[in-house]
């Protein structure tokens, strides 16, 4: 659900979502993919299969989304988008036994797929969380619109609508890599 909101938050600029999401999938591809060939699995693993799904709907759809969009990913498809990934993240971890995670730092492998695509949607999530804490601590329900998110912030120091959702990409690639 946070992912989902996340994405769904910063779906504000034309292409931005669909570009941050592009790059954290396939960052997250990277890693589960390494993560199936260190344990000799087979490398069509399902986390890999998820986000190189949502790769190809991203990269299909960008060019149409892109700054002047012609078409919209709107609430639907942003929250699709963040689902699948959460799925992928989930997934990333069902083989894996439970009693490892008692281990301290030996665990650490076992409790990366679960950060990694924190991580890999690090710009999302601090829009999400800044949004929420901004909009209850004025008593306003955490879902209500303002103009106060990260691209917007952009927008109001001077840069072109290219320029911030570039900036946020350039962003999301440096965390997620």
């Amino acid at each position: 659900v946070g992912t989902m909101n996340a994405v769904n938050f910063v779906d504000g600029l034309d292409g931005l979502a669909g570009g941050v999401v592009l790059i954290g999938s396939v960052a997250f591809f990277l890693f589960s993919y390494q993560l199936a060939d260190a344990n000799g699995e087979t490398l069509a693993i399902t986390a890999a299969m998820l986000c190189a799904a949502i790769v190809g709907a991203c990269i299909g759809f960008l060019p149409h989304n892109f700054f002047p969009a012609r078409i919209f990913m709107g609430d639907s498809g942003s929250m699709l988008v963040g689902l699948m990934l959460s799925a992928a993240a989930v997934t990333a971890t069902t083989n894996t036994d439970p009693q490892a995670f008692n281990d301290g730092l030996v665990a650490l492998p076992l409790v990366l797929p679960l950060i990694i695509p924190i991580s890999v949607l690090a710009i999302p999530f601090v829009d999400l969380v800044l949004a929420v804490i901004r909009r209850v601590s004025r008593g306003q329900s955490p879902f209500a619109p303002d103009k106060r998110h990260l691209h917007h912030r952009l927008l109001a120091l001077g840069h072109s609508h290219r320029r911030a959702v570039l900036l946020l990409y350039f962003w999301s690639a440096l965390l997620a890599f």
